[in-house]
């Protein structure tokens, strides 16, 4: 049970079904005579992780509360959020097995990043192979709701189902696929065995996705050159300092394992010249990517490539860079699998056409809708879990050249510096 992504929703009303709609904007009205309790729009960034224990399985959670909070803390989030879930048996039921109510505490969450909190809770194992968790969110001011869904299975097998890369306190697992260089860790199941993982780190600069025109088939490696292999024991902490693809499996026989990204201390956020330039293929010309990647002033030659974009319009300039580079970051943040989340089919529709209006989810589908858009009515993307011996979240986007003139007037509103 690998990282299942999760996507960026605007608590509101949503109606019981398999589905992550982005609901009507959240509104709060201010206490009398005093500040408004949160801003006109809240949205909740839900992620989680499952992992196997003898009785259980235990969900984790990790929600980004964005924007409308000036301070939230811990208290606040467990008074001010409830979660309850339905356990139904796969995506094609609506039978409901067990529903129960998510009490947390304060001192059930933890607060991660001023925005980030942390919480987990145990669900009861039920005598069949697997199945289907909605998560629901409540807020409890306003009464809106949304679900998310969490795949469940009662039965391990592979080491994923079990076993997870931890914190330094050994308390909550890396729900995101990555860590950073100078993150104390640990690798560990809910019931400490104690047992030696072989790691396999992989220094391989994967490539970004391709058009969502390009029907051609993609000319993949089918190994990948190991870097480096050594042993660790469970339950010790240690420090992965290479930034790169970290696998850890039972043996190098095993095909599957549990996968993680070591970046340096800024991913999500790019901020050096280098790691900025690479993301702007998706909106550049060959001949300015090349500018780009052999200049000897690269922070001028990128200044004057969104300066030149922007018609020497500094405002422009400045509003497209924190446009594009937010969606970077998002895209990373959301999307990363065994590469960073950018260079994902995910990641590239999502920064350039920002968050879908809705996203439908079956087992192994996932489709965005995008509406209301001055280049189309609506246009679906249709993502496909493809096998992957990284993550058991692996979706690739089917192409088709019909996108192309839905495309490429957006990519040029970026081009103009014509950005929402």
């Amino acid at each position: 049970m690998n990282l299942k992504h999760a996507f960026m929703m605007v608590v509101g009303s949503l109606a019981f079904a398999v589905a992550c709609n982005r609901p009507p904007t959240l509104k709060t009205a201010g206490k009398p005579g005093g500040k408004p309790a949160m801003a006109e729009e809240v949205t909740l960034l839900l992620r989680t992780k499952t992992l196997l224990a003898d009785t259980a399985v235990r969900v984790f959670a990790e929600a980004q509360v964005l924007g409308g909070y000036q301070t939230m803390t811990p208290e606040r989030f467990a008074n001010e959020f409830i979660f309850n879930y339905a356990i139904l048996p796969d995506y094609n039921s609506r039978d409901v097995l067990q529903r129960k109510n998510v009490k947390l505490a304060a001192a059930d969450v933890r607060q991660a990043e001023p925005d980030v909190f942390l919480f987990s809770f145990d669900v009861a194992k039920l005598q069949i192979p697997a199945a289907l968790l909605l998560l629901e969110v409540n807020h409890i001011a306003s009464g809106k709701k949304a679900l998310q869904d969490v795949p469940l299975r009662f039965a391990p097998n592979r080491l994923s189902d079990t076993y997870a890369v931890f914190d330094r306190t050994g308390r909550f697992p890396a729900v995101r696929n990555f860590a950073s260089a100078q993150d104390t860790l640990q690798f560990m199941s809910l019931g400490g065995q104690s047992r030696t993982v072989t790691v396999t780190r992989y220094d391989q600069d994967f490539e970004p996705a391709p058009s969502p025109m390009g029907t051609a088939p993609k000319n993949v490696p089918r190994t990948l050159q190991t870097d480096s292999l050594f042993t660790i024991r469970t339950n010790t902490a240690f420090m992965l300092t290479q930034p790169g693809l970290y696998f850890f499996r039972e043996d190098t026989a095993q095909n599957t394992g549990v996968s993680l990204r070591i970046t340096d201390k800024r991913y999500p956020r790019y901020t050096r010249p280098a790691d900025l330039v690479k993301p702007l293929i998706y909106i550049s010309t060959k001949n300015e990517l090349k500018e780009l990647q052999t200049t000897t002033a690269p922070k001028k030659t990128l200044d004057n490539y969104w300066l030149r974009l922007a018609s020497n319009s500094e405002t422009r300039a400045k509003r497209s860079i924190r446009a594009y580079y937010g969606r970077v970051m998002a895209a990373n943040r959301l999307f990363t699998s065994y590469k960073e989340g950018w260079k994902t089919d995910m990641g590239m529709v999502y920064m350039v056409l920002g968050q879908p209006n809705q996203v439908s989810r079956l087992r192994d589908k996932e489709v965005w809708t995008y509406t209301q858009n001055a280049n189309f009515s609506e246009i679906n993307f249709t993502f496909l879990r493809r096998a992957n011996a990284f993550t058991d979240d692996y979706y690739e986007l089917v192409r088709y050249v019909e996108y192309e003139p839905i495309w490429y007037p957006v990519v040029e509103e970026w081009r103009k510096g014509v950005v929402e």
